[in-house]
């Protein structure tokens, strides 16, 4: 190869078809030469039979191009013109693809719409005319304008912009759809009225659903069609509410991406100001609705047992539990719902899909009836109590913190709803007349559209619980708490409707037992005291949690401590023994604790009320000690009986047991004096009589002491008259 054509970078070639390696050079004259020459080279491989190919190489050396000056300008005017215009076009695509997606979430929103309405509300209003289920006026408390809403989008919005998306590719004019919305945005107005009316209509179908079986008939027929997707109408009925920011959503998404020079940048400003302004209505609902959303999902997930819907019903805390059964002692999982007014316990299912429930219902318990109490468990850490008049479960958590948290919440959920009803009752207080003028004094009647909750029992007003104004103090109450009626002196002792509250002050009074209240004057009830201090009266009456009860270290001051092995006993034959550190304190409760350096307890147990049993003789005939290890053992456990109260048909019931009652435990030292001193003090601490326990004690040393000086002088007299005899 010439010379010339070998700096490779200053030449470029390539490879021909037929592997002819061609090289161009820049010069010209060159490249002249060059082409007769490759010509023939050509022409000579046609002719001539070869079994190699022949390459060619063609080099084309890098020209430097000079541009004018006066045309730079213009070029570089051209490229920008044309990045702008593939830019341009780059944001019109994903402007497209915004307003494609508003129109298929239009599509969905419609199909959801057609659902309500034209399925379960045409249904309901169909039976309900053959049947009559309930009065024909309370369909709208549970659709409201669900229809009027159905049929502007279906009819309106939802045909414009199929119509606009059709032709976007058509002409830049139809490349828009901010004029659509505004064309529209007033009719979202109808929202508002559907929002106001949402909680009272969840309320109304749960009620419904609940009392009248034609009508829970026709919702389960419905639920089950495909249509539904396997959730239930409420679920549906969210749909409409979450709409409107929906849109303020896909705007602002439009607007970013829209071109600033674009004509409908305009129209999709005015645009996203209407339907932000139209969102505002249902943003306050919306905090209500992802509530109300969760307390639903818990209620379909418990297969609809409970009602658990409810404007002033929250859920607070949930979470995974394991509950210690009192019948048998087995550890069995759980799962805990907290809500403001109460408390589920539920186990999880075995087998559950979307259509059966995740969770069984176990027990219910009302938060203003609850009581938390400290565990008293000595081989379980971080237990408590959850009581009421009725029932009492053990429950614990896998870590310290996680019991902290759960009390915690529990006693938060007990606080807030004291105050939430002692505010009630200072409202109720201020106005209500002094107990020796109900009945005969016309009070001042309370306006029942301005009351929305029963001041008796603090329940919110719906269709099915109506309002009724009490006629002896002018409070606004429910049907439920105004069941009574009383003769009222300024209605010529005309029977007349009356609360729970003032129908036992008036029957007290008839019956010649005066309240022991001090009569105060109206005009004194505000600057009363009793009125003031109200809350904190009430407040005296709630559970206080206490701190700091299992921070003691195990080195702290001690009536009896040590090492002990610690078992359960049961029908299976008890727990495993474990050893513990045990440290009894003067305040009669028993701690244990993982060793002697830990610097908080594992459990706390208070004595008191158990039973104590040590030794053989006390022991005899427990199959789970053995005949060798009984002086060593000490037994401690609640006896089986239990208080007896009486009840309003003056028939004598039996309190609950407490699930202490049904526990054993066993615990095991080393030595037989070691656990003949851990008797002795746990019999007194039972009885709340450790200032004994230094008498008790000598007086048990000078007995063991007596018993060995008489077992000595026994042998020893023995032994002299074996000598004697010999």
């Amino acid at each position: 190869m010439p010379s010339e054509y070998s700096d490779v970078s200053t030449s470029s070639c390539r490879t021909s078809d037929d592997g002819v390696d061609i090289i161009l050079d820049d010069n010209k004259n060159n490249n002249n030469n060059l082409s007769s020459n490759l010509a023939a080279k050509i022409s000579q491989t046609n002719t001539h039979e070869i079994d190699e190919p022949v390459t060619v190489s063609i080099v084309v050396s890098s020209p430097a191009v000079s541009i004018p000056p006066q045309i730079a300008p213009q070029l570089e005017q051209q490229q920008q013109q044309q990045d702008e215009v593939l830019s341009k076009e780059a944001r019109m695509a994903r402007v497209h693809r915004v307003a494609s997606e508003l129109l298929s979430t239009e599509e969905q929103y419609v199909t959801v719409l057609y659902l309500i309405d034209q399925i379960f509300h045409f249904r309901v209003d169909q039976e309900n005319r053959l049947s009559n289920m309930f009065p024909q006026e309370v369909l709208p408390q549970m659709f409201a304008n669900i229809k009027s809403i159905y049929k502007f989008h279906a009819e309106f919005l939802l045909p414009q912009l199929r119509e606009r998306m059709a032709l976007w590719h058509t002409e830049e004019r139809y490349q828009r759809i901010g004029d659509v919305i505004v064309k529209f945005s007033p009719f979202f107005k109808m929202y508002t009225e559907y929002v106001k009316n949402f909680d009272n209509a969840i309320h109304t179908i749960n009620t419904t659903y609940a009392k009248n079986s034609k009508f829970s008939n026709i919702m389960d027929i419905i639920h089950a069609m495909p249509e539904c997707g396997n959730l239930s109408l409420q679920h549906h009925m969210l749909t409409p509410i979450q709409r409107i920011p929906r849109y303020e959503i896909l705007l602002k998404e439009y607007l970013k991406k829209l071109p600033e020079d674009s004509p409908d940048r305009a129209d999709s400003e005015k645009a996203l100001h209407l339907v932000s302004t139209a969102a505002k209505h249902a943003n306050d609902a919306m905090k209500r609705i992802e509530k109300f959303k969760k307390l639903l999902e818990v209620q379909e997930s418990l297969g609809g047992t409970v009602d658990l819907v409810s404007p002033t019903r929250e859920l607070l805390k949930e979470g995974k539990m394991v509950k210690i059964s009192a019948r048998s002692g087995d550890h069995q999982d759980r799962y805990i719902f907290l809500f403001s007014d109460l408390l589920l316990l539920c186990s999880a299912r075995l087998i559950t899909n979307k259509v059966k429930p995740t969770y069984r219902l176990r027990a219910k318990f009302e938060v203003d009836n609850m009581q938390i109490l400290e565990g008293d468990n000595l081989v379980t850490a971080n237990t408590f109590y959850v009581r009421d008049g009725h029932k009492s479960v053990e429950l614990y958590t896998q870590t310290r913190r996680g019991k902290e948290e759960w009390l915690a919440a529990l006693f938060d959920a007990i606080k807030e709803l004291y105050q939430r009803k002692s505010s009630l009752k200072i409202g109720r207080e201020i106005l209500r007349p002094c107990d020796s003028e109900i009945g005969k004094k016309q009070p001042h009647i309370l306006k029942l559209e301005a009351i929305h909750k029963c001041m008796e029992c603090a329940q919110p007003f719906s269709m099915m619980r109506k309002k009724y104004s009490c006629r002896a103090c002018g409070i606004v109450v429910c049907g439920k708490c105004s069941g009574q009626k009383q003769p009222m002196a300024f209605e010529d002792n005309k029977p007349c409707r009356v609360c729970k509250s003032c129908h036992q002050v008036i029957s007290n009074r008839n019956s010649e037992k005066p309240s022991e209240t001090t009569e105060i004057n109206q005009s004194e009830m505000h600057s009363h005291p009793a009125v003031q201090q109200l809350i904190s009266k009430d407040t005296l009456d709630v559970q206080v949690r206490p701190k700091g009860l299992l921070e003691i270290p195990a080195s702290c001051e001690s009536i009896q401590s040590g090492y002990l092995m610690l078992k359960s006993g049961g029908s299976g034959g008890g727990s495993k023994p474990v050893k513990r550190w045990f440290a009894l304190l003067p305040d009669f409760v028993l701690y244990s604790f993982k060793c002697a350096e830990s610097s908080e307890a594992m459990t706390a147990t208070p004595i008191p009320g158990h039973t104590v049993l040590g030794g053989a003789t006390e022991l005899r005939g427990d199959s789970l000690v053995t005949e060798k290890e009984r002086d060593k053992v000490v037994k401690l456990f609640y006896q089986n009986s239990h208080p007896v109260q009486s009840n309003n048909n003056n028939s004598s019931t039996p309190l609950p047991v407490p699930v202490a009652a049904r526990k054993v435990y066993y615990l095991t030292g080393n030595s037989c004096q070691e656990m003949e001193r851990w008797t002795k003090v746990l019999k007194l601490a039972s009885k709340a009589e450790l200032q004994n326990l230094d008498e008790e004690l000598e007086s048990s040393q000078n007995k063991a002491d007596l018993k060995r000086n008489s077992s000595f002088t026994s042998s020893t007299s023995t032994t002299n008259s074996i000598q004697s005899a010999d």
